[in-house]
């Protein structure tokens, strides 16, 4: 959204509804958007324009500060980052510490998506869809770059 986190790009939620109204303008009908606070607008320019949104990091569609817009929320990509501190945390602990790069993956819980919203869930043929590329990566018939 920006060049430099100075200029606010991942706590800027009228920049984020900016540029899902670019999105939306030009044709897309799911917008997707790691990008901090500022997916806040992204959400609020979905549900205006009667598109999907997906959430990122946490469950949005539960989020309270969302509500007015969570009939859009299609789902939420998930970081297990509690279960990453807790790790690192108990490998202190047991006195073998964990260091360098720690990934969290599909197979390992470290990653996942939130279907908390019903009309997700009713959509069948997505839903199996999705649980299919997920087996599919965590037995590894599908490989995910992740460079």
């Amino acid at each position: 959204l920006t060049q430099t986190p100075q200029e606010g790009g991942f706590s800027s939620p009228d920049k984020g509804e900016s540029a899902a109204n670019g999105q939306i303008d030009s044709g897309a009908d799911v917008i997707y958007a790691a990008a901090g606070l500022s997916g806040q607008g992204v959400i609020k320019s979905a549900a205006a324009h009667k598109v999907w949104a997906i959430g990122v990091d946490s469950d949005q569609y539960k989020q309270s500060a969302l509500a007015k817009y969570k009939d859009y929320i299609l789902g939420s990509a998930l970081k297990n980052v509690g279960g990453a501190v807790y790790d690192l945390v108990k490998s202190v602990v047991d006195g073998k510490a964990l260091s360098g790069e720690i990934r969290g993956d599909l197979k390992s819980g470290g990653v996942g998506f939130a279907d908390s919203n019903p009309k997700y869930v009713a959509m069948k043929n997505v839903v199996a869809a999705v649980e299919k590329a997920k087996q599919d990566i965590v037995g590894g018939t599908v490989t995910v770059n992740t460079q």
